[in-house]
């Protein structure tokens, strides 16, 4: 039991920080702008405006920890559960990341499909 505790804690994490690190590239996406291709120039007056966040550096500690926790969970794990683990983790994530802090919509379709996603879950790691 401590075992499956660990693993799909470590599963749970990498999966959270790694979307964390998306929503917060998307959330400065967001604040600078669109992208501007129309030279060299616009594009990295773009690119040097979006790295002065200072979120970024949060990001990017997230998305190396990420893949830290997944390998060390792996190595608890099947990856045939591990792996549909990490992407369903994912996918809630970024559901709630993208309505509650980004202001995007949410359907009765996104909704239905994170709770089927949910059962999916739980009947993939409970197949032992």
């Amino acid at each position: 039991m401590k075992q499956f505790i660990l693993s799909w804690g470590l599963i749970f994490l990498s999966a959270f920080f790694d979307s964390f690190a998306a929503y917060v590239v998307k959330k400065e996406f967001n604040s600078v702008g669109e992208i501007d291709f129309s030279s060299f120039k616009a594009f990295f007056t773009y690119i040097f405006k979006f790295i002065q966040s200072p979120w970024l550096l949060s990001a990017l500690i997230a998305f190396i920890l990420a893949p830290g926790l997944w390998f060390i969970a792996l190595n608890k794990i099947d990856l045939t559960i591990g792996y549909p683990l990490l992407v369903g983790f994912h996918l809630v994530f970024i559901l709630l990341f993208g309505f509650y802090l980004l202001d995007e919509n949410m359907s009765i379709y996104k909704i239905v499909g994170c709770l089927l996603l949910m059962v999916s879950l739980v009947l993939i790691g409970s197949n032992k």
